[in-house]
C-alpha cells in the first residue's frame, strides 16, 4: 500500500467535475473569478451562472438556465495564449481597454476583492478548428467571444444586493 498516495489523497479537496460552455450565445452571471496551481499548471477559473442560453449549433443543446459552468484557461504554456484568452474575458467583464488592465486591476477580480462578481457578461461560444499538425487533422475546441454588458441603475443596486448578500464590498468599493 502506498500511504504517500493516500495521504495526497485524504488532504485533497474533493473535486465535483467542472461543466464547461458549450456551443451557443448566453448571458452569465459571474460568481467567482480565481487562480490556481494544479496538476496541469497554473490556471485561470472564472465560476460563471447561466442567465440565457440560445442555441447556434443544430447538434449541439446549450448549456441550461441556472447552470453553474467554468471558463478555465491554462496559464503555464505562454505559447497557448491562455492569459491573453482570459485578459480578454476580464476586459471584456470590466469594459476596459487593454492598456487600462494593470496588475493592481487584475487583481481586483481575481482576489479577496472579488470585483467580478455578480457582474453580467455576454459570450458566444463557437466550435474552433485548430490548423493541422504532422499531417493529422485540426482538434475542434471552443472558441469565445466576449461582449461587455452595462448594467441598469436598477441592475447595479441588485448587483450590490446580491455582493452584500455574500458579504463582498460593494462593488463601486472594489473597483476603486
Amino acid at each position: 500500500m502506498n500511504n504517500a498516495a493516500l495521504a495526497r489523497i485524504v488532504s485533497a479537496q474533493a473535486q465535483l467535475g467542472a461543466q464547461y460552455l458549450k456551443a451557443g450565445r448566453y448571458r452569465l452571471e459571474v460568481q467567482s473569478i480565481r487562480t490556481k496551481d494544479g496538476f496541469k499548471g497554473l490556471s485561470a477559473i472564472a465560476e460563471l451562472k447561466v442567465v440565457s442560453a440560445e442555441r447556434t449549433q443544430t447538434a449541439t443543446e446549450p448549456n441550461r438556465i441556472g447552470a453553474v459552468v467554468s471558463y478555465v484557461e491554462n496559464l503555464s504554456d505562454v505559447k497557448k495564449n491562455g492569459g491573453g484568452r482570459f485578459k480578454a474575458f476580464v476586459m471584456a467583464l470590466a469594459g476596459a481597454e487593454e492598456a487600462e488592465l494593470s496588475l493592481e486591476q487584475l487583481a481586483k477580480f481575481t482576489g479577496d476583492l472579488q470585483a467580478g462578481a455578480f457582474l453580467p457578461i455576454d459570450c458566444e461560444v463557437f466550435p474552433k478548428v485548430l490548423p493541422e499538425k504532422d499531417g493529422k487533422p485540426g482538434k475542434v475546441i471552443e472558441g469565445y467571444r466576449w461582449s461587455t454588458v452595462t448594467p441598469t441603475d436598477a441592475e447595479l443596486a441588485a448587483l450590490d444586493d446580491k455582493r452584500a448578500a455574500a458579504k463582498l464590498p460593494p462593488l463601486a468599493n472594489a473597483l476603486a
